[in-house]
């Protein structure tokens, strides 16, 4: 039996990393890998991965009623997880009522659709794996009945706090806060819980036999997971436990039947940093034949992690990981003590706890970079030769992809034009092949938010752009221009163009400002019209352009042609004409707007245009950023959304 099960659990991750649609073509390679497994166990293994198969099968989706009866499930920041006949959803506007509390409610719901940018969090696709697809607005509500749960009664005790412990509470237990710390995933992936786990163990094992603590501490665990509505770190860390308190010699099959397990409740956790820690911590610890220092042990496995999921490396972070989870699980057993027996010494030592965390999250050292797959994969690989033979070459090969990540801008052969899913706004990169120059063309701003800070700078900073060299501003408006001052508190802008008339060379690549010297009736037909050649495919960027400049484009540039064309004034009908569209006959149109925005971009007429003149189109509310990478031999498009094709020029 030995082994066995971590094989299969292996398999069992294979099948849940791969799309669905090729899910049924893995098996292929995965039965004959069964088949050498022995006896019995062979079809228990083959069994459980069926059933995971079939767990996978995408849910049909039902868009709730108009007029529904409803549970609160879930209570988070800013929306609650609402449960109906037709299944869950988002609910914003019930900040009022508490967990379990059933209600009679009017609601106005529409699908998920957040913003989608390289290397940055997709709250809808996070939410879709969770089976949740509507987002619903409450118009009018009547309350039918009050949680009587355990966990209403805990969520009803924490209300009637005051404000301060209140507020505090919320955070220490439900992860309920103002803004998003720099470190959260501690808490969101539930390592504080896992270590008070191991000290109440500990602790009982001094009076009473350690399987026994065991048991008893998993009861308690149990009970804490229905307090905290199941939440996936709870499951996982009591779907290990369990295991590792029935098996407790085996320790290759307990964490294959323990991943089983998790899995197979809950598929879309494969991928996600819930699952993917503690699997790696402890299926590491299996090949470490020789003793290596815990520190170590730890940083090796959290630089590629924070490298995938994070796409920065916190060196700080890192530094005092260890002492952050003992923070995390004192504040947490505080805040449960408080809430059974408010001793008022336990509010302020708590609340300490909290600034000494946020005090040790201002300091930060990082370096950026986007990882693949592959990447984790390969540091993964000569990490276990180092454990398990403390083989030289492949610590220097682990030093080796590190100095690689500080420099693999210098190594890229292929120019790199990246649109951003900025909502309704412009904000486009540029990256100049060998890290020869960054280009930023417009940088969105908006009186909601700070766009520069929430989506800008991190999606730049995944691509490995630290600074930019230029900056060209297509014209003063706040969706074009509004984030630049915000842009410059947190990035080097070493040049900004605002005029048509000057010029921008980067080695061989020529940036082309078309009219410049023409005066048009408004400052949107006036914008800065960007031409450039990279590598044979043609791009014009037409800022906020319309009707009026294109014609004169016309005039002027009569053998003007584009392959792919940024589609002027966001998709509005002021653009885009059809003897512009024909003249320039570009293969691809880029559309930059909000999902549902106020104006109606992209105009159904521009859509017709385009669709007439058989031109491809991709506009940001439904592809999320657009990715085209560009050489002399293949010019390849990638959306957020997970298109990807090939771009053949005429």
């Amino acid at each position: 039996m030995k082994s066995t099960w971590l094989y299969c659990a292996l398999c069992a991750i294979v099948l849940c990393l791969v799309p669905y649609s090729y899910t049924w073509w893995t098996w292929i390679f995965i039965v004959p890998f069964l088949f050498r497994r022995q006896g019995v166990y062979c079809l228990i293994s083959f069994a459980l991965l069926f059933v995971l198969t079939l767990r996978m099968i995408p849910p049909q989706i039902n868009q709730p009623e108009a007029h529904t009866r409803l549970k609160i499930h879930e209570i988070h920041t800013s929306y609650v997880i609402a449960e109906g006949p037709q299944g869950k959803f988002l609910l914003y506007g019930a900040e009022s009522y508490g967990l379990d509390d059933v209600l009679e409610a009017d609601i106005r719901c529409e699908l998920l659709n957040s913003q989608k940018n390289f290397g940055l969090f997709d709250f809808s696709a996070y939410m879709k794996k969770r089976n949740i697809h509507y987002s619903c607005e409450l118009k009018e509500s009547s309350l039918l009945a009050q949680g009587n749960s355990l966990r209403a009664s805990l969520w009803k005790r924490v209300q009637a706090f005051e404000n301060p412990q209140r507020k505090w509470l919320l955070q220490s237990l439900y992860h309920i806060r103002d803004k998003e710390d720099r470190l959260e995933f501690i808490g969101s992936t539930g390592l504080h819980l896992s270590l008070l786990l191991h000290c109440l163990t500990s602790l009982a094992s001094l009076w009473i036999s350690k399987r026994r603590a065991q048991g008893i501490c998993l009861f308690v665990l149990a009970g804490a997971a229905t307090l905290g509505s199941w939440r996936d770190s709870l499951l996982r860390i009591f779907c290990f436990r369990l295991v590792a308190w029935l098996m407790p010699h085996n320790k290759q099959d307990r964490l294959g039947i323990s991943a089983l397990l998790l899995l197979i409740c809950r598929p879309y956790l494969v991928n996600e940093l819930v699952f993917v820690l503690p699997f790696l911590f402890r299926f590491l610890a299996l090949f470490q034949h020789r003793h290596i220092p815990r520190f170590f042990y730890t940083m090796s496995v959290l630089i590629p992690l924070q490298f995938y999921y994070f796409h920065e490396l916190d060196i700080i972070g890192l530094l005092i990981f260890s002492v952050l989870r003992y923070l995390y699980m004192v504040n947490y057993c505080c805040a449960m003590l408080y809430c059974i027996l408010p001793f008022s010494l336990l509010f302020p030592l708590g609340n300490l706890i909290l600034e000494i965390i946020r005090s040790l999250e201002s300091f930060h050292i990082s370096f950026y970079y986007q990882a693949s797959l592959l990447f984790v994969a390969l540091w993964l690989y000569f990490l276990l030769h180092c454990f398990h033979r403390r083989n030289r070459r492949a610590l220097f090969s682990l030093l080796l992809m590190l100095l690689y990540t500080q420099y693999a801008p210098y190594f890229r052969p292929y120019a790199h034009v990246l649109m951003l899913d900025v909502g309704q706004g412009d904000c486009t990169l540029i990256s100049l092949p060998f890290h020869q120059g960054n280009i930023l063309i417009d940088v969105a701003g908006s009186e909601k938010r700070n766009i520069p800070k929430d989506v800008i700078v991190p999606a730049l900073q995944a691509q490995g752009v630290t600074s930019i060299d230029a900056l060209i501003i297509t014209h003063d408006d706040l969706d074009h221009s509004g984030g630049l001052e915000q842009l410059q508190e947190l990035m080097e802008v070493k040049r900004i163009i605002t005029s048509k008339q000057e010029t921008l060379e980067f080695g061989s690549f020529q940036f082309q400002f078309l009219l410049p010297d023409a005066e048009l009736s408004d400052k949107n037909e006036n914008s800065i019209i960007t031409y450039v050649d990279l590598f044979k495919l043609r791009f014009l960027f037409m800022g906020d352009a319309g009707k009026q400049a294109e014609a004169l484009l016309m005039k002027r540039y009569p053998s003007l042609k584009a392959d792919i064309l940024k589609v002027g004034h966001h998709g509005s009908k002021s653009a885009s004409s059809r003897p512009f569209l024909h003249s320039l006959h570009p293969l691809l149109a880029l559309i930059s707007c909000g999902a549902h925005n106020f104006y109606g971009h992209p105009h159904q007429e521009v859509l017709d245009a385009l669709q007439t003149a058989n031109i491809s189109i991709m506009d940001t509310p439904h592809t999320g950023a657009i990715s085209i990478k560009i050489t002399n031999f293949f010019q390849i498009y990638k959306t957020a959304a997970g298109d990807f094709g090939v771009i053949h020029i005429k």
